[in-house]
């Protein structure tokens, strides 16, 4: 608002007439600031969304031990990816800790906002993928771990639901990302279930992960479809959207080892059906500067190759071993590039005065 100054008095007020004396106001008292001023909340916000470098390095990582089972790939590669992937995790989860994540209080806030509250299932979820590629190591302390994080992806997925069924997401619109902790988050579970030999659990979890990628995954659709398009920043989110099938059939086949049966053969087809989706997509998902934000495809990327490799040794394809590799290679060419942009930007961050 305009303050307004008193000035001297106009030529034609009598002289006799003084101003009135305007008795000093206390000033307002300052507003506290809303919760998403606080810069703390930001860095935490911060450290939750580049979890999905993490997310995406595992993935890769899982690509490349399928590479192993089945063409005789280096299982070294593989072990450096999951080695980067928990470094990166534990870094992340430090910062996210420093800047008040341990608070009690702060933890809630974060996994009710809804502009970043999914992503804190990225930490579960990296710790299921690593998990389960380390499992040979000392297969007992695997599968302590795995409730851990099991236990946490479930409660991180039935709090988040339980917010956005009373109301938490009315005023925001509805993205893919959404999709991540109750629908993505079981079907890895499942994965992970299925490699530590607990078949019962891994069906539990895939049978949960099928229901509400189906439930919710419907009203996601529903509402970017009735909705206008999604802003900017949260346009990347759509890759997502080939995540839950892909996941799904990863569980669906590690759980049925062999030739590919006909739900493998289903799963196949909605895999290729979204990666169709993605490419009509890719004008709106294109963004003219580069964001740390673009990790957010690292994970889709990883997992089709992952999925693609398994169907193509399940399905004893034409050429299925020089395919196996040409889809690892062009996987793996798309993850160095990321790095490469990352590393570069992070440079030309530094020496912006």
């Amino acid at each position: 608002m305009t303050a307004l100054t008193s000035g001297p008095a106009p030529a034609s007020a009598p002289a006799s007439t003084p101003a009135p004396d305007q008795p000093d106001q206390p000033a307002p008292p300052a507003r506290a600031a809303a919760p998403d001023d606080d810069p703390r909340r930001h860095r935490r916000a911060g450290r939750l969304g580049l979890l999905s470098v993490s997310l995406g390095t595992a993935g890769l990582g899982g690509a490349w031990q399928s590479a192993t089972a089945t063409v005789g790939a280096p299982l070294a590669v593989s072990d450096a990816f999951f080695a980067l992937s928990a470094l990166v995790w534990l870094v992340l989860l430090a910062g996210y800790v420093r800047h008040g994540g341990a608070r009690r209080s702060n933890l809630l806030g974060d996994l009710r906002h809804p502009g970043h509250g999914f992503a804190l299932s990225y930490l579960p979820i990296v710790g299921m993928l690593g998990t389960a590629h380390f499992a040979r190591l000392d297969p007992v302390a695997a599968r302590w771990a795995y409730a851990l994080f099991a236990a946490t992806t479930a409660v991180i997925a039935a709090r988040l639901l339980a917010h956005w069924l009373t109301g938490g997401l009315s005023a925001v619109p509805l993205h893919p990302g959404y999709l991540l902790p109750i629908s993505s988050g079981p079907f890895v579970a499942a994965v992970t279930a299925t490699a530590l030999h607990l078949p019962g659990v891994a069906t539990a979890a895939f049978a949960v992960g099928l229901l509400y990628w189906l439930a919710f995954g419907t009203v996601v659709l529903g509402s970017l479809v009735a909705n206008p398009a999604l802003p900017g920043p949260a346009r990347p989110t759509l890759a997502v959207l080939g995540i839950p099938p892909t996941v799904g059939g990863l569980a669906w086949l590690a759980a049925h080892p062999g030739p590919v049966d006909a739900v493998g053969q289903g799963f196949a087809g909605l895999v290729a059906f979204s990666l169709l989706l993605v490419a009509f997509l890719l004008p709106q998902l294109w963004q003219r500067s580069f964001h740390p934000n673009v990790w957010v495809y690292s994970f889709p990327t990883a997992a089709t190759a992952n999925f693609a490799i398994r169907w193509l040794h399940g399905t004893a394809a034409p050429a299925w071993r020089p395919l196996t590799w040409t889809v690892l290679g062009t996987a793996t060419l798309a993850f160095a590039a990321l790095a490469a942009a990352t590393a570069a930007h992070a440079l030309r961050t530094t020496r912006r005065p």
